[in-house]
């Protein structure tokens, strides 16, 4: 009994034995394959789409009015970048005063109707790794007399209108983002309104009042439209041992990330003489090796058809 209960011991035993090493093996097999998988890949990094800021840029604001020399134009605009700053604190702002702004965002390019060329606009902005352009306009400031008020009671009064336009071009489409007129209106005396007729002057705090209420709709229409389309940067230029892309440390980028790279797409014509990018086709991966502040430099890593005017993203 005693030799029968031993063999069941050491039988069973044999069986935890094996069982054990068995588990073991396959551990330490996966954890060696795991580390071979890690070595394999070393150095290459991958960024995911909410790590990577976008860049927006603010073209100097338009004054279509009368009153060029009052310069409401200027008020309004830093009114709107303090709003898309509030709203969206995460995004990279280039705007009238930076070191640097470019000239195009000051004379911005039209085309023979006068409208804003939003290709051309679109194909600036990637070369300085703008994400979108902002652009506004102080359409007209206008006063008037209007009878107002309950049907048998309604007596004359007076009014300023203001009439703002704000668009958002995005630089991968050249689509506009966001598409907004404004009009608001104040309310004034008899003798604010003459003074008004003669262009002489318009109340600075009912200015101010106007433009910052327009601007705290328009910031957040404007952070969230700009914020819903991927990241994505612009090749622009390539060398047979060299890639520039133009966006780099400020946006999020860091050396040894892998980034895909998309053909530019087919242009197609809209009306009014406005042209469009298409999506193009994935057509291989770049490697970055050197990041700049604001531009990095690159190497092919797979693919081919890799060329200026390509534009790169991430694949998370």
């Amino acid at each position: 009994m005693i030799f029968c209960s031993t063999n069941k011991f050491i039988t069973r035993f044999r069986y935890e034995y094996i069982l054990i090493f068995s588990l073991i093996w396959l551990f330490l097999f996966a954890g060696c394959s795991s580390l071979y998988s890690k070595n394999k890949k070393l150095g290459d990094l991958t960024i995911k789409n909410s790590d990577l800021a976008k860049k927006i840029g603010i073209a100097i604001f338009e004054n279509k009015t009368s009153f060029k020399d009052r310069s409401y134009e200027k008020v309004f605009e830093e009114y709107l970048i303090e709003s898309i700053t509030d709203s969206c604190s995460d995004i990279l702002l280039v705007k009238p005063g930076d070191a640097g702004y470019p000239d195009f965002l000051v004379k911005l390019p039209r085309n023979e109707t006068g409208s804003i060329d939003n290709l051309s606009l679109a194909q600036l902005g990637r070369q300085t790794g703008m994400n979108a352009i902002v652009t506004g306009e102080i359409v007209g400031i206008t006063g008037k007399e209007e009878k107002r008020g309950i049907i048998f009671f309604k007596d004359l009064r007076q009014f300023i209108y203001f009439q703002v336009k704000i668009e958002v071009y995005d630089t991968g489409t050249s689509v506009k983002l966001v598409d907004e007129r404004y009009r608001e209106e104040i309310e004034i005396d008899e003798l604010e309104l003459e003074l008004f007729k003669k262009k002489e002057v318009v109340s600075m705090p009912e200015v101010d009042d106007v433009f910052l209420k327009i601007s705290e709709d328009v910031g957040e229409k404007i952070c969230n439209a700009v914020n819903t389309p991927p990241w994505q940067g612009y090749i622009t230029s390539v060398t047979e041992n060299n890639i520039i892309i133009s966006s780099g440390k400020k946006v999020g980028l860091v050396p040894g990330a892998v980034l895909e790279i998309f053909t530019a797409g087919e242009i197609i014509e809209g009306v009014d003489g406005h042209r469009f990018c298409m999506p193009g086709r994935k057509t291989g991966e770049v490697k970055l090796t050197t990041v700049y502040a604001d531009s990095c430099e690159a190497v092919f890593y797979t693919g081919s058809d890799i060329m200026e005017g390509c534009s790169v993203k991430t694949n998370k």
